[in-house]
């Protein structure tokens, strides 16, 4: 569509909405599916009306309210145009943090105002002594039933008496780590792993391996000798979707690394924060060594990432009673509203129309990053919103986040994840910071054309 075509109508409108409001969610509709794009020209108001067999007014509202939430702009004498999300010209006011693995926004309006109308409605349900006491500290019975029956499709193991539903994955692992770590022993990981793990052990002071890694996850040998050579406590990784590497582990690694772990009785707490958005991922690697495994199924990738929520599935019984009460001691309970907002988008269904709109948001913003990034050498799972980027010789990492930095784009280095600080280059790019699929676009073609250039001319002495 071009800034001359006026021939664009909404082909069906929400009768559950206000009339003017179900006409911007149209435009805002079409906009996230590409049908318009920025600085694509909208029909006259009283065409628009006539066209609708709408009154004239209705537009108007409509086209304000397009332009009170930035997605409409007037110009003076020219008519009513799609706002670009993001323009050469203003780069100077923007910030994106690549440097956070956020999901990027599901682009359907109406499933977003469902969220927050069941959100909303299961406050107005609860009673006064869930709001205001301290109770079923980390689930009733009949919550972890539906939140083990949730897990259950991708783990089998999952029950509700070895289910707690805990505040957070960061919460959970710092709970995990104090119950099962003692002063003697150590824990081991991938070479490059999630930030948050290393600095909970740091601050618990545990001794903390990285083990070299292929492109099908952990050497086995590398966990072997490690295992040999130090009093193991127990193994922390993220199996499908490694963060940082999108490295998703076949299942014969999976189960080479399992029976390891068997003979040497290490533990596994198993990270799967992205393993219900990807498509045909291999079993947990838990299944494989289910009485070692603590598996971890966080909310904050494939649901939303302000619930805090994640479901901890322990070997059996006893051992859940035991990391409850490690739970009460580093964070008393998981918070009765966020649960009971929790459970209810799992029962409705709405956490699953979620991580298909998560999905489809990433696999587009994928395929924007092959065709911009392509003649780059980088690593991604088509269905993931991280990427794993390679810099040429000519760019030192910390140079190349520096210069990003001053175009108002963060990055995150190899040495973020590193357990041991090496040599390698490569810098995380999460797709899911950016807005829209049009500021995607923007910020990639930057990052390429940054890539292009020669690090000198950032750092030249005038």
């Amino acid at each position: 569509m071009t800034q001359n075509d006026l021939n664009w109508y909404p082909h069906s409108l929400d009768s559950q909405r206000p009339l003017y409001l179900a006409i911007v969610e149209a435009i805002e509709n079409d906009l996230a599916r590409s049908v318009l794009k920025a600085g694509d020209k909208l029909p006259p108001q009283r065409q628009l009306a006539d066209r609708l067999g709408i009154d004239f007014t209705t537009v108007t509202r409509a086209y304000a309210e397009g332009k009170k939430r930035g997605v409409l702009v007037a110009r003076m004498g020219q008519g009513t145009f799609i706002r670009g999300v993001l323009h050469p010209q203003n780069t100077e006011s923007l910030f994106v943090d690549m440097g956070m693995n956020i999901p990027p926004l599901p682009q359907d309006k109406r499933l977003l105002d469902r969220m927050k109308r069941d959100m909303a409605q299961v406050v107005m349900r609860m009673n006064e002594q869930s709001l205001f006491g301290y109770q079923d500290f980390f689930g009733t019975v009949s919550e972890r039933e539906v939140a083990a029956s949730w897990v259950a499709r991708r783990y089998k193991p999952a029950d509700k008496d070895n289910l707690l539903i805990c505040p957070g994955t960061q919460g959970t692992l710092l709970a995990l780590l104090g119950h099962l770590v003692t002063k003697d022993t150590c824990v081991v990981s991938e070479e490059f792993t999630y930030p948050g793990f290393q600095s909970v052990v740091r601050k618990l002071g545990i001794p903390h391996i990285g083990l070299e890694m292929d492109h099908d996850g952990i050497l086995p040998q590398a966990f072997e000798e490690a295992c040999r050579q130090n009093k193991v406590a127990l193994l922390y990784c993220t199996p499908t979707q490694h963060n940082p590497t999108t490295t998703t582990w076949p299942s014969e690694r999976r189960r080479e690394i399992a029976e390891i772990a068997k003979t040497y009785d290490v533990k596994i707490i198993e990270d799967d924060a992205y393993g219900f958005i990807s498509k045909h991922a291999p079993d947990p690697l838990c299944t494989f060594a289910p009485d070692l495994g603590y598996y971890i199924a966080g909310l904050a990738k494939c649901v939303a990432s302000s619930l805090r929520v994640a479901f901890l599935i322990c070997p059996d019984q006893a051992h859940q009673k035991k990391i409850a009460q490690a739970l009460r001691a580093t964070s008393l309970m998981v918070s009765p509203i966020t649960k009971a907002m929790a459970v209810d988008l799992l029962q409705s269904g709405c956490a699953d129309l979620l991580g298909e709109a998560i999905s489809k948001a990433a696999r587009e913003r994928q395929e924007i990053a092959r065709d911009v990034l392509g003649a780059h050498t980088f690593r991604a799972d088509p269905n993931g919103f991280h990427i794993w980027l390679s810099l040429p010789a000519h760019w030192n990492a910390h140079d190349f986040v520096a210069q990003m930095r001053r175009q108002n784009v963060r990055l995150l280095a190899a040495d973020d994840f590193a357990v041991h600080v090496d040599h390698v280059t490569g810098v995380r790019l999460c797709l899911g910071a950016p807005t829209s699929v049009e500021q995607t676009r923007h910020v990639l073609q930057l990052i390429a054309e940054t890539l292009n250039k020669d690090d000198s001319y950032a750092n030249a002495i005038v």
